[in-house]
């Protein structure tokens, strides 16, 4: 008994067509639901420091990514790039990336999970760079209450900073500024946080890129001491006849050096123009000590050679 093949192929053919197509489906919704990996490469971009270069391409790196079927084919959206960036301090001439799970970005509302990144570990190779520790200058001004000022100056912290960059870039630089800044209503021990002016440098990096620059603000003082004897300096002019004698001293400066101030602390010295002179005037100084201001009232005597 002969069988023809095509009638059995083609008979009930709508209803053969529906079971196959049934059949299809019901394997790729199982498949679906079956865990498995599938592996990915990426592409790494590497953001490196301003005035550096990599020596030579980042490699591939492929990830390992665990999930349902149905999820993995939803990963058509997953990022084909990875970014990392070179911190600015670095100036070794190699730095090792370490890539970590948590690095890959997985799209939101996908249950997968990384199971791997290869390598973990990449070291680039960057050109070579100088570097300098340079001093701080402050671009400060200080303004205190009427009559009052820095006392001992500002202090900067830190006061030396260190430049990174190509060798011609950083040996033209010996020093580096603060940005103009004033600082207002001070009164007292005073500190404020101030950045550097980064602007010249171009492409030299700088570390710290801020300094604290702090001081205190003291008011000044002014005294009188009255008959300070005038003198020629090596001791009491005896070859003249001086008028005044005696005279005023005013003294100024900060108000603890000031009130620590005696008679014994001011000498009042008179310079003559010559010692031919039978008669004239001499101008009067002051010698005080160590950042006090000091003028003799009146600032000039009459000399007359004893006959």
């Amino acid at each position: 008994m002969r069988v023809d093949l095509a009638q059995l192929v083609f008979k009930n053919w709508p209803i053969k067509l529906a079971a196959l197509f049934l059949a299809v489906m019901l394997y790729v919704a199982v498949q679906a639901q079956q865990i498995s990996t599938q592996l990915f490469s990426l592409k790494l971009e590497v953001d490196v420091p301003p005035g550096r270069t990599l020596l030579q391409k980042p490699p591939t790196v492929w990830v390992r990514i665990s999930g349902k079927g149905s999820e993995l084919l939803r990963l058509r959206t997953f990022p084909s790039v990875i970014h990392k960036a070179i911190p600015d301090t670095v100036s070794d001439p190699t730095w090792t990336l370490r890539l970590q799970n948590s690095d890959i970005q997985v799209p939101e509302g996908l249950d997968v999970t990384v199971l791997d990144v290869t390598p973990h570990d990449i070291t680039l190779a960057l050109d070579t760079v100088s570097r300098k520790d340079v001093r701080v200058v402050p671009l400060v001004t200080v303004v205190g209450e009427s009559g009052a000022v820095v006392q001992g100056g500002l202090s900067i912290t830190p006061s030396i900073a260190r430049i990174l960059g190509p060798d011609k870039n950083v040996a033209l630089i010996d020093s580096v500024t603060t940005m103009p800044t004033e600082i207002t209503g001070v009164r007292g021990a005073f500190s404020q946080v101030v950045p550097l002016d980064t602007e010249p440098l171009g492409i030299v990096r700088i570390a710290p890129k801020q300094v604290t620059v702090s001081g205190e603000v003291t008011q000044l003082a002014e005294r009188s001491f009255a008959g300070i004897p005038v003198e020629t300096g090596a001791g009491a002019i005896t070859a003249y006849v001086v008028t005044p004698a005696r005279v005023s001293v005013t003294v100024r400066g900060l108000e603890a050096r000031v009130q620590a101030l005696t008679r014994d602390s001011l000498r009042v010295v008179a310079i003559l123009s010559g010692s031919s002179e039978t008669s004239g005037y001499a101008r009067l100084t002051v010698v005080a000590p160590v950042g006090i201001v000091a003028r003799a009232i009146p600032d000039s005597v009459v000399i007359r050679r004893r006959g």
